[in-house]
């Protein structure tokens, strides 16, 4: 599914700057903010489903935000036997 959504994002990608390329950049505000939005959507996917890959890895980014994520649920843990 995850390789799907790759495959998909970067058609999508492909498809727009084919569109810009063809058309040439719109004059249109609006229309600027939707390719914009079209650039963006993809890019950001893409980005968010590769760095899914490291969540269970050692790298330093996953290391730390597992820290992290343990330190606020101990400090949410204690939160709750003190009120109770």
């Amino acid at each position: 599914m995850r390789i799907l959504c790759i495959l998909l994002n970067v058609i999508l990608f492909a498809v727009v700057v084919f569109l810009v390329a063809n058309d040439g950049w719109p004059r249109k505000i609006e229309q600027q903010l939707m390719v914009c939005i079209f650039f963006a959507t993809p890019a950001f996917s893409l980005i968010t489903l590769w760095g899914l890959k490291f969540d269970n890895s050692d790298s330093w980014l996953s290391l730390y935000l597992q820290r992290k994520k343990l330190e606020e649920k101990t400090k949410l843990e204690k939160l709750k036997n003190s009120e109770g």
